[in-house]
């Protein structure tokens, strides 16, 4: 009987292993490219799993899912796993809030409090804000560090009490003044939509946007999406390996900034959209005046250049609109490229990934036939070592590789520092002096891996040797203000006498 079993197995096996090459021989030189590439980066960046498409010319030239939906089940990813795709929200409201403007209902120099009346800050100036200023990042609203994941909201009630949340906040600017990231303009904005049409934001997006476009699988609202393609957000856990986030990043109070969820074969028709300046399957979602709308730079002079929600830039002096996407476990991109009729898609489910990087080596080399690597941040293989080996290992192990594979790793000293905070977070306090130590080694001249070394010293209470390297720290560089700063907290928490 074992012998049997054994048998089927082995079978099993092989007969999956044909498959795979099988499906490798079918992929077109260009595919073929893509995918090495990523699975490159998935080894890299040490990604429990990664799915990218892309469209080249108006056709699709690539789609495919690698790596598993979660670590706990192994349960592979497909191209229908659905992702939290963060920040990638955005460009989503700012395409519901155009739609209302051509139906007669949002006017984007219109104020903000003509939608909300309800809306109040503790800043006069808030009287001021409007819709166009929310989605270019230029109404001074403050951002938040606090989503709270925690706590998340289900009820419809969501999105007005998060609005009416800010009346304590004070504006970082005069309004249209200048540019700064705002994650709770979007969130308000969801109750504009919800009072401009009449239904729930997430109902607007089914109705107006997902069901028109063909995205079936989409949604913004977390418990609509099936069990069977949900997919799980991995962090780094106090053994600095991936595992699956006791926290997932929902709350429906911050959905227009990042909630929602969706997959590949959406993502491609979303894009398609864009290529089309609004158009999909005979479907006008969006008129071509909304589109130039929305591709139109709307931040003062000499502030970063933003469109509506749209980061636009260039890769090889072609026009790129984009918006990156990172919370808790999750990574994302999507970016689409007017002139060249291409576009991309990526999605990670882990809290550390260079995406905007990755996606524009793909982009390069497959667009415009560069001959990019991808390479990996040296820290990222140093922390497989630091618990279990010690510090001599890491030292090998870091000249072993820029010796050997320079290719694959870029050996940048703030990585370095990164992983000994990383261990600071998880109280393995002589394992992080020592990884700073190494960091003073490697740049002696860096004043600012002295201060790290100080802040191990500080973390283990051990004072005068903190207060000697912040003030060894200031030697090298009097004007380093944050070194000056923890300094002298740490001298007047000194008894006195």
């Amino acid at each position: 009987m074992k012998k049997t079993l054994y048998t089927i197995v082995c079978l099993l096996l092989l007969f999956n292993c044909k498959e795979k090459e099988e499906e490798k021989n079918l992929l077109s030189p260009e595919a073929l490219k893509i995918e090495e590439t990523v699975l490159k980066q998935k080894e890299l960046f040490d990604a429990p799993g990664i799915v990218i498409g892309m469209i080249k010319n108006d056709t699709i030239i690539y789609k495919g899912a690698h790596g598993v939906k979660s670590l706990n089940t192994k349960d592979s990813l497909t191209t229908t796993s659905l992702f939290h795709m963060a920040s990638v929200s955005k460009p989503f409201v700012a395409t519901a809030i155009v739609q209302l403007v051509e139906q007669g209902k949002v006017d984007l120099d219109e104020k903000l409090t003509h939608y909300l009346p309800y809306y109040t800050m503790a800043d006069e100036r808030y009287k001021d804000i409007t819709i166009k200023q929310m989605l270019a990042h230029t109404s001074g609203i403050p951002n938040t560090g606090d989503y709270e994941w925690d706590k998340p909201q289900y009820d419809d009630g969501a999105a007005e009490r998060y609005a009416r949340s800010q009346k304590t906040e004070v504006l970082d600017f005069e309004p249209g003044t200048a540019y700064s990231y705002s994650n709770p303009a979007f969130d308000i904005l969801c109750d504009v939509i919800a009072k401009a049409s009449g239904m729930t934001f997430e109902d607007y997006m089914k109705q107006h946007i997902f069901e028109p476009i063909g995205m079936k699988n989409s949604t913004f609202f977390k418990p609509e999406v099936p069990k069977d393609l949900a997919t799980q957000p991995h962090v780094f856990g106090d053994s600095l390996q991936n595992e699956v986030s006791d926290i997932y990043p929902y709350n429906r109070r911050h959905a227009g900034s990042s909630t929602l969820h969706s997959n590949v074969e959406d993502m491609l028709l979303w894009a398609q959209v864009y290529l089309n300046k609004g158009m999909i399957n005979g479907k006008q979602i969006y008129s071509e005046a909304s589109y130039e709308l929305l591709t139109t730079v709307h931040t003062p002079k000499d502030e970063r250049k933003v469109c509506l929600s749209w980061f636009p830039g260039r890769i090889n002096e072609s026009p790129i609109y984009y918006h990156n996407g990172q919370d808790t476990g999750f990574n994302s991109f999507f970016g689409f490229m007017p002139e060249k009729k291409s576009a991309i898609v990526m999605m990670t489910n882990t809290d550390y990934f260079w995406r905007q990087s990755n996606a524009a080596i793909i982009l390069k080399n497959i667009i415009f036939n560069d001959t990019l690597r991808t390479r990996g941040p040296i820290h990222f293989k140093l922390k497989d070592y630091v618990l279990t080996d010690g510090i001599e290992k890491v030292k090998e192990v870091y000249f072993e590789e820029k010796q050997k594979s320079p290719q694959d790793y870029t050996f940048d000293s703030g990585g370095i520092d990164d992983l000994g905070y990383w261990l600071i977070d998880r109280n393995y306090l002589k394992e992080a002096l020592e990884v700073f130590m190494f960091n003073t080694e490697l740049e002696p001249e860096h004043a600012g891996w002295v201060d790290s070394v100080a802040d191990a010293y500080k973390a283990m209470d051990s004072i005068d040797l903190a207060i000697k390297w912040y003030e060894k720290a200031l030697e090298m560089k009097p004007d380093q203000d944050f070194s000056q700063k923890k300094l002298k907290e740490l001298l007047e928490s000194q008894p006195k006498g």
